[in-house]
């Protein structure tokens, strides 16, 4: 029944099953009954046979919610329109020149409101002239759409409603070009911010306005370095996570709560890039020791007003829900494969909190229970 819709792999993780369709590249978890119900339905050859394996008198009905299961995750996404594209030169009105780990970049723009898709976050890295730039990346609008290129070759058009996509792009390729690798090299780049204590590595997750890059300012300010913020790239060589070089961002209502533990932080430009986020500081942070770290742990950051500090295990479906929507996953099976095989390592944690210290002070426990090869945390 069905079976070309079937998943390419599927990963047994606790009380749950993550499952990989190639065709759309979607990743889903479901419980062990749903799975069961799933083998059953590829397992029989007819509705008859199903309903002699579920033995249940509603097979029918289970068999349709099935298949409309399984078209909707091997939907695959349209094709955007590339046609009429106008010419690269054509656009450069302004131009920016950045090195990072001794690789120069120019980026080129076409208007003061195009560079703040990407400027404010690597600010930090520009120069006053780059001698001989290794990579030039242009980005324009043109009516309602933003482009990317890179050395003159389009990577992506996007509505300019859909920015972020475009951000993440580029965010992708810039690690290709300071990391010298490829995409294909790439697992991913997953929306979340990771932290190291020079040895291992944590990762925050969470939606946004839920206090990632919060918790990674203040853990800064503690002694622990950022890997990456907001954009944690994982390689498929070794699975680690690799150094991001953008600036933290820090949204206005944790301004107040950010200001003691960072040197001039007034000095830091404030900036309105859009009006859902509204006023965001960009916080750079010196780069770590190493160029990636194991990662092995993530944590769900869930801030409340007025919360007692708490650090607890989660499922793993409550973080993929999370982590899935905004990142992106490399569609290349082995990828898939490596990337639910690294998810069977990296223990589940959900942090809620309002005070700052005590939510450092779990942290603290946390990379302490990782070198003392995870004792119990309290």
């Amino acid at each position: 029944m069905d079976n070309h819709l079937a998943p390419t792999y599927q990963y047994l993780l606790g009380d749950h099953w993550v499952l990989w369709y190639r065709k759309s590249n979607c990743y889903n978890v479901v419980d062990k009954s749903f799975k069961l119900h799933l083998d059953y339905y590829f397992e029989a050859s007819t509705h008859s046979e199903f309903e002699t394996l579920v033995e249940n008198k509603d097979a029918n009905a289970i068999a349709k919610a099935i298949l409309t299961y399984l078209e909707a995750c091997n939907a695959t996404l349209t094709s955007t329109d590339l046609d009429d594209i106008p010419k690269v030169s054509d656009k450069r009105q302004l131009a920016g020149q950045y090195a990072f780990n001794g690789h120069h970049f120019t980026i080129h723009y076409d208007a003061a409101l195009v560079k703040k898709t990407v400027h404010p976050s690597i600010a930090h890295l520009e120069i006053d002239e780059s001698p001989s730039a290794e990579t030039i990346f242009d980005i324009y609008l043109d009516g309602d759409n933003l482009f990317l290129f890179k050395n003159d070759t389009l990577l992506i058009q996007v509505p300019k409603k859909d920015y972020h996509k475009l951000q993440g792009q580029f965010m992708l390729h810039l690690f290709c070009s300071v990391h010298q690798k490829h995409k294909e090299d790439w697992i991913g780049t997953l929306h979340g911010s990771t932290i190291t204590d020079g040895t291992s590595a944590v990762m925050f997750i969470g939606a946004s306005g839920r206090g990632k890059s919060t918790l990674t300012t203040l853990l800064a300010a503690h002694g622990y370095q950022v890997v990456a913020d907001d954009i944690s790239p994982i390689l498929a060589l070794d699975q680690q996570v690799y150094l991001n070089p953008a600036a933290v961002s820090v949204k206005k209502g944790a301004f107040e709560v950010l200001q003691p533990f960072i040197s001039d932080f007034d000095d830091y430009e404030t900036l309105e890039l859009n009006t859902a986020k509204g006023a965001i500081k960009y916080i750079p942070f010196p780069k770590p020791n190493n160029s990636h770290y194991p990662c092995k742990t993530m944590v769900l950051v869930n801030y409340k007003q007025g919360a007692e500090t708490v650090l607890e295990p989660i499922p793993i479906t409550t973080v993929l829900k999370t982590l899935i929507p905004d990142s992106w996953i490399s569609e290349d099976p082995t990828h898939a494969r490596q990337f639910i095989e690294w998810l069977t390592t990296v223990t589940f944690y959900e942090l809620t909190y309002a005070d700052t210290k005590s939510a450092i002070g779990k942290m603290d426990a946390l990379f302490k229970a990782q070198q003392d090869d995870n004792i119990l945390i309290s």
